[in-house]
């Protein structure tokens, strides 16, 4: 009789395990050019990750410490599928009077249950995340980098809630034999 306890316990506890995997995450933002001169603008993009989610989330942003720097946007809000990835592309211009420096700025999204018909409370979060960008006199060689086309996409499969769900049919098995041996 204890080791049934203990066997329901544990799966009990991989049981919670799988249902808390949530995480909701996004990327530091990726720049076509991280170095630029005064004048210039770059596209960027970023990712907001919603792994573990039952429902859509419904995501805003925005920077800070970007200052004399314009950031635009081609969406002002995301709604992100259960598990799903949403890109959110922008540009940065850097005005010509724009002093010469790393600008250490801040990339802050905010996010919250999506849902049709309203009622009730909802959990907002923030994720601040650094976004970093040179300002320089000249540019010897310039490496740029080739952004993503504008394509959702799905993530991979995780390999918490996999392990959890192996771990759970091995304790099954394991109670069955366990119980199938003790009627004998």
């Amino acid at each position: 009789m204890r080791n049934l306890k203990i066997i329901i316990s544990l799966l009990i506890a991989v049981l919670i395990t799988i249902q808390s995997v949530k995480a909701l995450g996004v990327t530091q933002p990726i720049l076509e050019r991280e170095t630029m001169l005064t004048g210039e603008s770059s596209k960027f993009y970023f990712e907001i990750q919603a792994v573990g989610h039952t429902n859509k989330q419904s995501c805003g942003w925005s920077f800070s410490g970007l200052d004399p720097m314009k950031v635009s946007f081609d969406e002002s809000n995301a709604l992100v599928d259960p598990d799903g990835i949403a890109k959110v592309y922008g540009t940065v211009s850097v005005p010509s009077d724009t002093p010469q420096k790393t600008y250490n700025g801040k990339l802050s999204v905010t996010c919250e249950p999506y849902e049709e018909l309203g009622g009730g409370s909802v959990i907002k979060r923030t994720i601040n995340v650094p976004f970093v960008i040179n300002i320089v006199a000249t540019i010897e060689k310039r490496g740029e980098q080739k952004l993503p086309e504008e394509e959702e996409q799905k993530p991979t499969i995780l390999l918490l809630p996999m392990l959890s769900i192996i771990i759970l049919v091995v304790l099954v098995i394991y109670l069955v034999y366990w119980l199938n041996k003790k009627k004998k």
